[in-house]
């Protein structure tokens, strides 16, 4: 890789040249009215020329870091399968009119198709070890990655938010299994605000115990995710064996499994595509920056295991939602697709051994929920936000802004009670997420072959800036709004008919929404390379890879150096930790 170096140093100059910390002034605080440097660590293998453009954290993972085995891969999704949401996942399919089967077979296509997508564009992230900010402006050029880095910021903040109020629910049915009188507290919190008194208390108590879960190294959050992959199966499964068990061990007694689809021909085709697009759209988010994770792979094929896991783990969580929903039915005389409001049912009997199983469930649902937040909200989103301003905030700092943008800027909790139409703009956001998806894979794969560099990746001046003006390239504009407009009328549709009104978009809109990821997902891609072909960028064309691996290598073995003689000489305090590190 000698050609690496030598490409290195004539485009950015060589890494003690530029302006980043050298090992003698790293850490150094040049000011005393902090007890902190509000500079993230500079460490020497960047690529970038400032450090307005790069940290530690938002380089290419050096070796040393690259900690993530397959296994960590199984561990990464078990934490982010095993989900409240996932459970409910089959829950609207039946709503709208499919049988059981029906909602599992669109589960199943969904979450093999998601596998698929995850586990290719994840191939990026593990050989280039380049966060999905960066790895963006080779197709989007530097000023447009921004605008697709901040679409997927704002979804993964709110959606940090939401998962925190689960979360909170969770807490409050721990609280009241401990202490019953707790249910008991008055309300002092208007209605329409979403929240009581209790559920508050029950928020703020889980938001403060998921702040130290975000300050894990993201080089040794997998073995959270073991854990919670454990702990996880053993609580749902518990749920539904219980409900099953008071059913009388059988489910042929639940109109959830005993009817068949309430619609029929079109209709219940067009119903099935719109529910196989939601499944899509569940995880389209990580589908466009599975890089954020993959690039902690030990070796590129690391991360292969995804096309498998996915669809297994997912549908198994699915299967178990349907079945404990039924036998709820029989149990309780109702439907019921939550998980927790089952376990707080538990308690109303009274007895000491309802109120501790309740108490055990809780605590299980409130790792659950803190895995999920983590795997795939709050890593992505700090990620997204090291973007705008690297030289302050790193993944640590980044995940705890976005905690406390997420759960308490948006008030998720009144989202989640009554913006119905807010959480169908989240639901129908995918035909914006797959252009870009699309775009990133077509380029990368397609288009350039993996003949690409992550210096220039770095180097706001190198050779993605396609235009010196405007820095972006036209050609991924025009092919991710070819992708989006056509099922943007059915996706206005879906908002506003989740607010209860009426709107003139006609049939086929709709009928393209329902298929909106897939249709934005082909459109885009195949635009983009019909404009790549035609209109071709020659300058950011290459004939081979420059990953600048030797000196991410070299650099890799001062840096671990230069942080044991930092460690060996100082004490940090908490905040300097949280802060500095």
């Amino acid at each position: 890789m000698a050609s690496d170096a030598k490409y290195f140093n004539e485009k950015n100059g060589s890494p003690a040249s530029s302006a980043i910390e050298t090992p003698a002034t790293a850490g150094h605080v040049s000011k005393k009215r902090f007890p902190f440097n509000l500079e993230v660590r500079q460490e020497e293998s960047s690529f970038a020329t400032t450090k307005n453009a790069s940290n530690a954290d938002f380089d290419p993972i050096p070796p040393s870091k690259r900690t993530w085995t397959w296994g960590a891969y199984v561990a990464y999704w078990m934490a982010d399968a095993w989900a409240v949401s996932n459970w409910q996942v089959a829950s609207s399919m039946i709503a709208v009119g499919l049988d059981w089967r029906m909602a599992i077979g669109a589960c199943v296509l969904g979450n093999t198709i998601m596998g698929v997508v995850i586990t290719v564009n994840g191939r990026m992230g593990a050989t280039l070890h380049a966060p999905f900010p960066v790895l963006c402006r080779m197709p989007f050029g530097y000023y447009f990655s921004y605008f697709v880095v901040l679409s997927r910021c704002v979804l993964a903040i709110v959606w940090l938010g939401v998962q925190t109020t689960t979360g909170g629910q969770c807490m409050t049915v721990l609280l009241t299994a401990i202490w019953p009188s707790f249910k008991n507290i008055p309300n002092n919190i208007p209605e329409d605000q979403g929240i009581t008194t209790a559920g508050m208390v029950g928020f703020l108590l889980y938001f403060l115990l998921q702040l130290p879960f975000l300050c894990i190294p993201y080089t040794k959050i997998q073995y959270f995710f073991a854990f919670k992959s454990v702990i996880a199966p053993i609580v749902f499964f518990a749920v539904f064996g219980n409900t099953l068990h008071k059913a009388g061990g059988t489910l042929s007694k639940s109109s959830v499994i005993t009817k068949g689809p309430t619609v029929g021909g079109s209709v219940l085709g067009w119903a099935f595509f719109a529910n196989l697009n939601g499944v899509l759209g569940n995880y389209a988010t990580l589908g466009l920056n599975i890089a954020d994770f993959s690039r902690y792979s030990n070796k590129p094929s690391a991360q292969n295991v995804q096309v498998i896991v996915i669809p297994i783990i997912f549908t198994i969580v699915g299967l178990l939602g349907i079945f404990t929903a039924a036998a709820s039915e029989t149990v309780y005389g109702e439907v019921l697709w939550n998980p927790i409001d089952i376990i707080g049912l538990w308690m109303e009997s009274g007895s000491r051994g309802g109120r501790a199983a309740a108490a055990f469930a809780a605590i299980g649902l409130i790792i659950v929920t803190l895995g999920i937040n983590i795997s795939a909200n709050s890593i992505s989103a700090a990620n997204d936000l090291m973007a705008f301003a690297p030289k302050y905030i790193n993944i640590r700092r980044g995940q705890l802004l976005a905690a406390f943008i997420g759960s308490w800027g948006f008030v998720p909790w009144k989202i989640l009670a009554s913006a119905a139409t807010f959480l169908a703009f989240l639901g129908g956001y995918t035909i914006f997420l797959g252009p870009m998806t699309s775009i990133l894979m077509t380029d990368y794969f397609i288009v350039r072959r993996g003949n690409v560099s992550v210096p220039d990746m770095y180097n706001f001046h190198g050779i993605y800036r396609y235009s010196p003006k405007f820095a972006t390239n036209w050609r991924s504009v025009a092919a991710f709004f070819i992708g989006c407009i056509p099922p943007l009328p059915g996706f206005i549709n879906n908002i506003v008919v989740a607010g209860k009104q009426k709107t003139g978009v006609s049939l086929g809109g709709q009928h393209l929404f329902s298929i909106g990821y897939v249709y934005s997902f082909f459109a885009a891609g195949v635009f983009y390379w019909a404009f790549m072909k035609f209109f071709p960028h020659h300058e950011s064309m290459m004939d081979h890879a420059e990953t600048g691996e030797d000196i991410i290598a070299a650099q890799d073995e001062k840096n671990v150096e230069m942080r044991r003689a930092n460690l060996a000489g100082r004490k940090p305090n908490f905040v300097q930790k949280i802060f500095q590190v």
